[in-house]
């Protein structure tokens, strides 16, 4: 089997398994503080994959520079502080459905990172997905009556946005790092922050010039509470499923494939979350908001088929 049949494959699992990210946050957001359980998920979601981490580390005899720790860095503070912090306030303020349709928005933000940061071709088909993901956008958020509100929609696409771009920038060292170690740092690193600047928050100097900011979410946050039998499960079904399985998936699919392609867990997603929200909350999915996750899938298929005849093309010239 090829790489990249390898990553396709990935790149179906993957799907499923984000597509309960946003239900599982939803299940957590009475137990625990957003940005408590953003950080706390995170970190056991690092510490899962610490061990292979290292276990990489020595099988390559990798030696980890400063600029390597910067890299993690950057990553860390992109996928954690900003986009795990943005993703768990967007459920905070819309229903889990929708902030996983608009989620779905994720290939066409990387089609451009890729193209600018990797050189990645921009086509046609590219476009056109832009566009048809804009009107899918447009009728999930329904303009003329809103069914949602406007700071979790700002926040959804921003995460979004972020999300794209860390994957793109994965790809410029997974060859020489590997996707679990670049993960594991990222996770830990950014994790570690966010942390930190929540303890800050529990001095009162600290908390009064962070709701000075608009940023109350930080401050005063309780780091011990909301632990019950049920919390704790989801917590640790999002730490280690959602956030370091997935995280590792994503690395790893744009290690055998491409970051565009990467993007492709995206085709599936907004389908099989819409499913389990609606399982699970029981949550109303209406007309504009069903033909706003079918703009989606079709501009996802604009990105995935020619790439799919790509492959093809591809195995028969091996095979010739």
């Amino acid at each position: 089997m090829t790489q990249r049949k390898k990553g396709y494959l990935l790149i179906a699992l993957a799907a499923a398994l984000y597509s309960t990210t946003e239900v599982a946050l939803k299940g957590l957001s009475g137990y625990f503080a957003p940005l408590q359980l953003t950080s706390e998920r995170v970190l056991i979601g690092s510490m899962v994959l610490l061990p292979f981490a290292l276990r990489e580390i020595k099988r390559r005899s990798l030696r980890l520079t400063a600029s390597d720790w910067r890299y993690f860095t950057v990553l860390g503070f992109l996928t954690v502080t900003l986009h795990m912090s943005l993703l768990q306030m967007a459920v905070m303020h819309m229903d889990a459905s929708a902030a996983a349709a608009i989620y779905s928005g994720n290939p066409v933000f990387t089609v451009f990172a890729a193209h600018l940061l990797l050189r990645e071709p921009l086509k046609k088909n590219h476009l056109l997905a832009l566009g048809l993901e804009v009107t899918g956008i447009l009728f999930i958020l329904n303009p003329g009556h809103l069914e949602i509100s406007l700071r979790g929609f700002v926040e959804i696409i921003s995460a979004t946005m972020i999300f794209a771009l860390y994957g793109t920038i994965c790809k410029l060292r997974v060859e020489r790092l590997s996707s679990v170690v670049i993960t594991c740092f990222a996770l830990m690193i950014g994790s570690l922050c966010l942390l930190a600047v929540l303890l800050l928050g529990q001095l009162a100097p600290v908390a009064g010039l962070y709701r000075s900011m608009g940023l109350e979410l930080c401050a005063k946050v309780p780091l011990l509470s909301g632990f019950t039998l049920r919390s704790t499960l989801l917590m640790l079904y999002a730490g280690i499923f959602c956030a370091g399985i997935g995280m590792l998936l994503m690395a790893k699919i744009v290690e055998y494939t491409s970051a565009t392609e990467g993007s492709f867990i995206y085709l599936v997603k907004p389908i099989l979350a819409t499913l389990v929200a609606m399982a699970a909350f029981h949550e109303h999915i209406s007309t504009n908001r069903a033909i706003g996750i079918g703009f989606f899938v079709l501009a996802s298929m604009c990105v995935l088929v020619p790439a799919l005849r790509e492959m093809k093309t591809e195995q028969k010239k091996a095979s010739a």
